[in-house]
């Protein structure tokens, strides 16, 4: 039979390691007992304002989106060739827009409605306004290069309008580097435009060819083409 191994009375009187890191633990929880349970509350407080603050958020993108959905159907009926353009309409549409705008202004509701109120201040003539707009839509906007493309076009519209050439170029510019292949053949015939007033038809015509290149089915073909000719004669290019 196994004789069973002795053990000293050193051993005997030494601490059991686990029972000691027990205790220590249980002496230090009761010591910190109020600053444990404070941090416990304050991290849940934490907790539970972001989850209100998601739901809050979460709340207002729904309200925003179904004004910006309103005032999207708004716009299709008013753009329909059907319907009777009216300035009041679209004079309604901006002070739609404005008020998800200000409302809303973290919901991506509130900042496609930046871009969609530049559209129909445009559409009436306010080219200062219609400026702003587009200018606000680049700074808070989607990053979608789409969608600053159809800014920057709305962009350099309202230069044109407000006869700054110089500010149209720069925007028009900006949207043939950009690349965008649906939006290049308005780029360059916006340039030619912009450069023709400056009385730069060298450059006019340049845009222009470059429009008929991409574009040589459009509804502005013969126009182009005469105003190539035009410029053709001129400058005996």
């Amino acid at each position: 039979m196994a004789r069973m191994k002795k053990i000293s009375k050193k051993k005997l009187k030494e601490p059991d390691e686990f029972i000691s890191f027990t205790e220590r633990a249980f002496l230090w929880v009761t010591k910190h007992s109020k600053k444990i349970v404070l941090g416990g509350i304050i991290v849940f407080v934490i907790a539970l304002s972001v989850f209100v603050f998601q739901k809050w958020e979460a709340s207002k993108e729904e309200e925003a989106h179904r004004k910006f959905s309103s005032a999207m159907e708004m716009l299709r009926m008013a753009s329909s060739p059907y319907q009777e353009e009216s300035t009041s309409v679209y004079q309604n549409l901006s002070e739609r827009f404005a008020e998800i705008i200000k409302k809303f202004p973290r919901t991506s509701s509130g900042r496609l409605s930046l871009l969609y109120k530049g559209n129909v201040q445009l559409r009436i003539g306010e080219f200062e306004e219609a400026a702003k707009s587009y200018e606000a839509f680049l700074r808070k906007g989607p990053k979608e290069r789409l969608y600053r493309a159809f800014a920057l076009e709305g962009l350099a519209y309202s230069y044109e309008g407000k006869r700054e050439y110089e500010k149209a170029l720069e925007n028009y510019q900006k949207i043939v580097e950009g690349g965008e292949t649906f939006q290049l053949p308005n780029a360059y015939l916006g340039l030619g435009r912009c450069y023709e007033k400056l009385n730069k038809k060298k450059e006019a015509l340049e845009n222009y060819r470059a429009f008929l290149k991409l574009s040589q089915k459009s509804s502005m073909t013969n126009a182009v083409l005469r105003k190539i000719s035009i410029l053709e004669n001129m400058t005996g290019q």
